[in-house]
């Protein structure tokens, strides 16, 4: 068993600045993550400009867009040299979301970990296969989909090294809406499945570690209570850290699974086991029984279980009382 791998999806919670993309990358390597994840868009592909409803995501800019929140999260190209580069210098992997064809050109350029396939483009099989030829570790989150979407997803990546995360497609979801339980009949469809949590708090992902996923995606914030879609269902550092910290535990926790003590059990015979000891003086010729032995710690000399062995046999030799007895 391998230890579940936990991406920290700081997503577009960087507010469009560079200096929330390099610190939340400091703070998920800090809290101990193994991969940090962005979302990598282009908004003129991604939402229509003449889409004047007024989504009020934001609480400062309540008459801003649909298309203008996603033109001001996008990644700056320029960026991105930067942040693969601050990734290689912290030893932390780096992985996008990729929504269309230019996002996908502008990844070429770097050398990443994994390519994730969000929930909302599972159906885009023209996209998908575009990503396959990248011949990268694929991560596909599988909510709002039924069995069949995936199945054909899934045949588009044959090629590819594939995790299926298990999602709700609610922001945030309720725990009680969560179906954890998904993960095992993802498993029958794909070797390594994960969870993708979008759940307040840490319990969600804690309890999928224990399920066995192999991958943790938990979105990422440096402030619960920035203003953005995102920020409020996110983990915080704090968060962050309790999920690392379990997943390192957890796999630590789950040993070799063989019935056999570790040495350092072995050591502790000496104190915890009982030996056979003279409960009165025995003489040589005396045969041993209940009135005269006795098991009692510590267990370097004969041990316990020959007690009955040794019932009615012949001692070899005197023994005092309270002598561990040889044989």
């Amino acid at each position: 068993m391998e230890k579940t791998y936990v991406i920290a999806e700081i997503g577009i919670n960087h507010d469009g600045k560079l200096r929330n993309v390099i610190n939340l990358i400091n703070l998920a390597k800090k809290a101990g993550a193994d991969a940090v994840k962005f979302q990598l868009f282009q908004a003129d592909t991604l939402a229509k400009k003449n889409d004047l409803k007024k989504y009020k995501l934001f609480k400062k800019k309540p008459n801003q867009t649909l298309y203008e929140m996603w033109k001001s999260l996008m990644l700056k190209k320029e960026w991105l040299k930067k942040i693969k580069n601050h990734t290689n210098k912290l030893n932390i992997d780096l992985g996008f979301s990729i929504f269309d064809d230019e996002s996908l050109n502008l990844i070429k350029k770097i050398n990443i970990k994994f390519i994730k396939v969000a929930s909302s483009d599972l159906t885009d099989h023209n996209l998908l296969k575009k990503i396959s030829k990248m011949k990268k570790r694929i991560i596909i989150s599988t909510g709002m989909a039924e069995k069949k979407e995936i199945n054909q997803s899934l045949k588009i990546f044959n090629k590819n090294k594939i995790t299926l995360l298990h999602c709700v497609s609610l922001y945030p979801t309720k725990h009680n809406l969560l179906n954890l339980k998904r993960m095992e009949q993802l498993k029958k469809i794909c070797k390594s499945v994960g969870f993708s949590d979008h759940s307040v708090g840490v319990i969600g992902s804690i309890k999928a570690i224990n399920l066995g996923a192999n991958i943790i995606e938990k979105h990422f914030t440096y402030n619960k209570n920035a203003d953005g879609p995102d920020h409020k269902g996110s983990a915080d550092y704090n968060d962050l850290k309790i999920i690392c910290d379990y997943a390192k535990k957890n796999y630590l926790m789950e040993g070799s699974g063989r019935i056999k003590p570790s040495k350092n059990e072995l050591r502790m015979r000496v104190f915890a086991r009982k030996s056979i000891f003279a409960k009165n003086n025995i003489k040589k010729g005396e045969k041993f029984s209940i009135e005269n032995i006795e098991c009692r710690r510590p267990g370097n000399g004969l041990e316990a279980q020959n007690y009955f062995k040794i019932l009615g046999k012949k001692s070899i030799k005197n023994f005092n009382k309270n002598e561990m007895i040889k044989i």
